[in-house]
């Protein structure tokens, strides 16, 4: 991962990067929070929102004049593709739209997503869009108008937002970003109520070890044994 997009990723915004790799004949991607990907993070445990993942194909295949929107809605502000880069996706990215070359490195070629939104997003009712300062998960700030809160996050029920002390309702826009409507400014308090996310680290652990364990190999039983092997 280039340095300068590693570190922008624990700023207030925490941008993310849609990072791509070519494999042989395949495309493999994935969104990263300035690091490879681990066990455990929220990209690895929960699937893709589908209207990001159409988004994403629609970019690379050059065929969605919308993409960078979408894309941006979920809080990516860089598309990486690393080397050996294909110059005909290269190309394919350079002249879809919504996307500006930011460098060309020996790693790899970055742009930069023209419509991102900071991972959490204060779009007040005028349209102006500004940055709640965001930890890795949850984050909390002051809104001084009327407006919604976006999440550029996967939609499930452990998100949660107070308003001065008040739970929000959960609504989604049009590319399925989670929102919540605010109806008077104060104190914001967003947080993620991890249970779900936590069981299914631990089933993926279980299966980790199970297929680890399988691979081992077999010990023979004792009536196996020559008896040579016993004395």
């Amino acid at each position: 991962m280039p340095a300068f997009v590693a570190s922008l990723a624990t700023t207030d915004a925490r941008p993310k990067t849609l990072v791509i790799r070519q494999e042989g004949p395949e495309l493999n991607y994935f969104v990263s929070r300035g690091t490879d990907l681990a066990l455990g993070e929220p990209d690895v445990v929960v699937p893709m929102p589908p209207e990001l993942e159409d988004a994403i194909v629609g970019a690379l295949s050059g065929t969605a004049l919308t993409s960078s929107r979408i894309i941006g809605g979920y809080g990516i502000k860089y598309l990486f593709v690393k080397n050996p880069a294909d110059p005909n996706l290269v190309r394919t990215i350079d002249g879809i739209g919504g996307f500006t070359r930011s460098s060309s490195t020996s790693s790899g070629v970055i742009w930069r997503v023209l419509a991102a939104n900071p991972r959490v997003a204060m779009i007040a009712s005028d349209g102006k869009i500004s940055t709640l300062p965001s930890g890795s998960i949850g984050a909390q700030g002051e809104v001084e108008t009327i407006g919604k809160i976006s999440l550029g996050e996967k939609s499930d029920s452990g998100w949660k937002l107070l308003l001065n002390g008040q739970p929000v309702e959960i609504s989604h826009n049009s590319n399925g970003v989670p929102q919540f409507i605010l109806t008077e400014p104060g104190a914001i308090n967003l947080l993620h109520d991890g249970t779900k996310r936590r069981a299914l680290v631990s089933l993926e652990l279980i299966a980790l070890l199970a297929v680890i364990v399988l691979s081992l190999p077999a010990g023979r039983r004792r009536s196996e044994v020559p008896i040579e092997e016993l004395v």
